[in-house]
């Protein structure tokens, strides 16, 4: 049996990657190089967290305040029983150890606020949202508003699945939905497919691989949505709204 060589695996593991039309070989640098914060490490962050890893990402930064419940298994699928009452940004830092031993994993089990956003997303190139809170939604649009660092926005609910990019400027998630503080659906009252979840999710991946290798045209500005029922997908370009709180004229948030 041959030993793990970290150094050939690495070499591997992106193989496929510089193979892809469009992508330099020194992008790769830029995705070894990179830090990705994931806020909320549920479903949508775990489907992400596993292809980021995968695909060869320097830094994954878990930021999650939750242990690990038994109702949790069904979506969040890098969690097994036997992780039940763990934080679960520790049990997703082991799977993603055991995925990709060669990517640093920061745990930061606190939950996202307007008050600490700032010194927990310090030094992060790309920001996924994986939380089922409207108010530390709210507060992270108007973080990506200000200060022009991507936030890719995602959400599943029933057979339905959505994600939405931010990078400063206009349009932002408030020009789509107004305020979220108090809009978020809870899936244990509407229920969720599991595989709505991790498709969503891994759209975040997709979007934040493809800003990091500079192809493709990315999702800031952009809404992708996916019945799952009914098997059907749109993109929609989403205009800026003027009168906007948060990017348009109106009186905005400073950080």
């Amino acid at each position: 049996m041959t030993g793990f060589d970290p150094v050939i695996n690495d070499k591997e593991r992106v193989r496929r990657l510089v193979a892809l039309p469009g992508v330099k070989p020194d992008r790769i640098r830029v995705l070894r190089q990179a830090t990705v914060a994931i806020v909320g490490v549920g479903g949508l962050g775990q489907a992400s967290a596993q292809y980021l890893a995968a695909q060869g990402i320097g830094r994954i930064r878990l930021i999650d305040p939750d242990q690990v419940a038994l109702h949790n298994l069904s979506r969040q699928v890098l969690l097994t029983p036997a992780d039940e009452g763990r934080l679960k940004v520790e049990a997703v830092r082991d799977a993603l150890a055991r995925q990709a031993p060669t990517v640093t994993v920061d745990m930061l089990p606190v939950a996202l606020a307007a008050d600490n956003l700032v010194p927990l997303l310090d030094g992060v190139d790309l920001i996924l949202d994986g939380l089922d809170q409207g108010v530390p939604r709210d507060a992270l649009n108007r973080y990506a508003v200000e200060t022009g660092r991507p936030v890719l926005f995602a959400g599943a609910i029933g057979y339905e699945a959505q994600v939405f990019g931010v990078a400063g400027g206009q349009p932002c998630l408030a020009c789509l939905f107004g305020s979220v503080a108090e809009s978020v659906a809870d899936c244990a009252v509407s229920g969720v497919l599991g595989p709505v979840v991790a498709m969503a999710g891994l759209v975040q991946a997709q979007e934040a691989l493809k800003w990091l290798l500079g192809v493709g045209r990315p999702l800031f500005g952009r809404l992708w949505q996916w019945d799952g029922f009914s098997l059907t997908t749109r993109i929609l370009d989403i205009p800026p709204r003027p009168d906007c709180p948060v990017c348009g004229k109106g009186d905005r948030y400073g950080l």
